[in-house]
């Protein structure tokens, strides 16, 4: 929980909650938390989570760490690298909990997780920092949840998909509530397999938000997203993509093409991410291109197969598995394109493929 900013009461908050659950005794949860720098005690510590009602965590604290920087990658990687070594396990589900903002922002320097306010730091994606923390990790994780906003891009997955069998996420906007922990914790006593588990984690976070829900028993409306990647599935995709861009690319700056990127909704600052599957469906029902529409139709399928579940409400039908940067002003991609390229998503040529959309020729 890198919560060195201004959700370090939602932290308290969501631990508060993690003990009220009820949860196997063969199951460990072990919370990192580093509270915003003017928090009655500041100091950053490990929670071993037991369960308990009190108003106030009454975990007991495993280990000091004192002041951390939560935005340096390294702190991630020794949180994992000491909870794997002091807890052996067959599986390993790891949250990230913080601030997020995916790929897409409004310069080109503030794509980030886990901003620490008192180093003034951050995690970076397209720097490689986020990759470098799980590069560091002692073994894969069965389950990777991020709770953090806009953190469900497939440039994120495609950054760390080798080292997490499954991510859990959202491509939009997460409410500070964030994930509702308590009925996630208590899945473990339902266990089954991480997959089964990955989707109904994802599952218990969509309808805790539904009117009435345990996250919003006000009714108010809320714009949700989330999705599971089942990360084995990636590659595949990656490929019909590259081929995509390779055989399209000339078609970018087309009418039916702005179009379709006018058509869909637009997510983030500056409102650059696109839904993957709901472009894709768009650009199909616009074209009558049977060759484009027979290329696309694998790309769904695909889709489909690398998000097992693909959850939205309050937005646009086919929203709701992973978001793609495709800005609509040539502003926004001149300024960002040349660290665009340090993802290793940019293999598949996608920027090519903006690129040509902003054509003239």
């Amino acid at each position: 929980m890198a919560a060195d900013n201004n959700l370090s009461p939602q932290a308290v908050d969501d631990i508060i909650q993690m003990e009220k659950a009820r949860i196997p005794s063969s199951v460990n949860v072990i919370v990192q938390l580093d509270p915003y720098q003017y928090s009655a005690d500041p100091q950053a510590r490990r929670y071993k989570i037991t369960h308990n009602t009190a108003p106030f965590i009454a975990s007991p604290v495993v280990e000091f760490l004192g002041d951390i920087d939560s935005g340096d990658y390294r702190s991630l990687a020794d949180f994992v690298n000491w909870g794997v070594s002091k807890y052996p396990a067959n599986r390993y589900a790891l949250v990230i909990w913080s601030h997020g903002t995916g790929w897409t922002r409004d310069d080109d320097t503030s794509r980030y997780i886990c901003p620490d306010n008192t180093s003034l730091s951050n995690i970076s994606i397209a720097g490689g920092e986020f990759k470098s923390a799980f590069q560091l990790f002692p073994r894969k994780m069965d389950i990777l949840l991020i709770d953090a906003c806009h953190m469900q891009t497939i440039e994120v997955i495609t950054e760390v998909y080798q080292f997490n069998d499954y991510i859990v996420a959202s491509e939009n906007t997460v409410p500070v509530e964030g994930f509702p922990y308590k009925e996630i914790l208590e899945l473990w006593n339902h266990y089954t397999s991480p997959q089964n588990l990955a989707v109904n984690m994802a599952i218990k976070y969509y309808n805790s938000y539904l009117p009435g829900g345990s996250q919003n028993p006000e009714g108010a409306t809320r714009r949700i997203t989330s999705s599971v990647a089942k990360t084995s599935q990636l590659p595949h995709f990656l490929n019909l993509l590259e081929q995509f861009v390779i055989n399209w690319k000339y078609t970018a700056n087309s009418q039916v093409v702005i179009d379709a990127r006018e058509a869909v909704y637009s997510f983030n600052i500056p409102q650059s991410d696109i839904d993957l599957k709901e472009f894709f469906v768009t650009l199909h029902e616009l074209t009558d291109n049977t060759l484009l529409q027979a290329d696309i139709e694998e790309i769904i399928i695909a889709l489909d197969n690398l998000f097992i579940v693909q959850e939205s409400q309050n937005l646009p039908l086919n929203t709701g598995t992973a978001t793609i940067w495709f800005p609509v002003y040539i502003e926004y991609l001149q300024g960002s394109a040349s660290l665009y390229s340090n993802l290793d998503f940019a293999l598949t040529g996608w920027l090519n493929y903006i690129e040509s959309y902003f054509s003239t020729e």
